[in-house]
């Protein structure tokens, strides 16, 4: 080999993880890779292509009950929750030393009021990835409707910090939440477990389905075509119909003549180049959120140059509204040169 093999082996990992093949069973994969070029001496680009090449590949060969279903993100429906309390826990981390730091404080004083409050915004930050995780799932509708959960957070954590008192009730170590907060990222990105059995790559036997009932399959289909695959509702429609006639014609039960419905949705989607994403993972999102953020990273400015922290204005809230201001310009830009 005339390179390190790491270098292609890392992202071929998550190229593989995109299509589909977990950890685990990617182990055997790679190492079939790294024998033959420990052998052969070659690189592996040379023996096996490019990462996104090589996964393509090696996914579409694998028995399709060994390959996890998901989205064109390469994410499952619990990849978005987890990776918004992830996201949470480490945001909280991160305030929590700050503000350590910026009240020169190890613990502080929490209220009905703040902590129920805090509660709630926490859930609505994690409601937010809801809309994302029913979309994986293939349930677009449920996926649109699922904001009013986000509104409903919102609206208690509102509640709480107005309606509830505002007496301290008792004060809370920073060092504990330190250690509470890493320990639950520790937790999230710990390795999966080992299976017990060895991942063998015998083709999976048959599925059958006693109470087949071709409305729901059909159903099913067009809305993994919508959700997870981000097709437009007019084209998952048209091949959801084209499944129908061709069953009509044949006779029949959905599952007997196509597969798994989400096995066939897939192979569908493969092969569909028009695709729509819901307007929050647009570029006006993106730009509306970056605004906010513009918004609030002003605030913070003020707020701390009059309270006497100076150092976190100028070294924190700043820099934090330059980059937004920036991004959020580059966001414009992208959007005037669409049109």
């Amino acid at each position: 080999m005339t390179e390190p093999f790491e270098r292609w082996e890392l992202p071929t990992r998550l190229a593989l993880s995109d299509q589909g093949v977990g950890h685990h069973l990617a182990n055997p994969i790679i190492a079939d890779v790294r024998t033959h070029c420990e052998l052969s001496g070659q690189s592996p680009y040379d023996a096996f292509g490019d990462p996104e090449e090589f996964a393509l590949t090696a996914a579409a060969e694998q028995p399709a009950h060994l390959r996890q279903n998901v989205d064109r993100n390469g994410m499952l429906p619990a990849d978005y929750l987890t990776g918004s309390v992830f996201a949470l826990v480490l945001l909280g981390l991160g305030a929590m030393i700050f503000y350590a730091i910026l009240e020169r404080t190890l613990t502080f004083t929490t209220t009905p009021a703040g902590l129920a409050g805090l509660i709630m915004a926490c859930l609505a930050f994690t409601a937010c990835a809801v809309p994302d995780a029913l979309r994986a799932a293939g349930r677009p509708r449920l996926a649109t409707w699922s904001f009013a959960l986000v509104g409903l957070f919102v609206g208690l954590g509102a509640s709480c910090f107005v309606l509830l008192p505002k007496e301290p009730a008792a004060r809370v170590p920073v060092l504990g939440i330190v250690v509470v907060a890493l320990l639950l990222l520790w937790l999230m990105t710990r390795r999966p477990a080992t299976p017990k059995q060895p991942v063998d790559y015998v083709p999976p036997t048959p599925r059958t389905a006693p109470d087949d009932d071709p409305d729901a399959w059909y159903r099913r289909l067009s809305g993994l075509l919508v959700g997870r695959y981000d097709l437009p509702p007019e084209r998952a429609t048209d091949l959801a119909r084209e499944a129908r006639d061709h069953l009509t014609a044949a006779g029949g039960t959905p599952t007997a003549e196509f597969g798994p419905v989400e096995e066939y949705a897939r192979d569908l989607a493969e092969h569909e180049p028009q695709r729509r994403v819901p307007f929050w993972r647009t570029t006006w999102a993106e730009l509306i959120a970056t605004l906010v953020a513009v918004q609030l990273s002003v605030a913070a400015f003020f707020a701390w140059t009059d309270e006497g922290h100076v150092w976190a204005a100028y070294g924190v809230a700043l820099p934090g509204t330059l980059i937004a201001v920036v991004i959020a310009i580059r966001l414009a830009l992208r959007l005037f040169r669409r049109g």
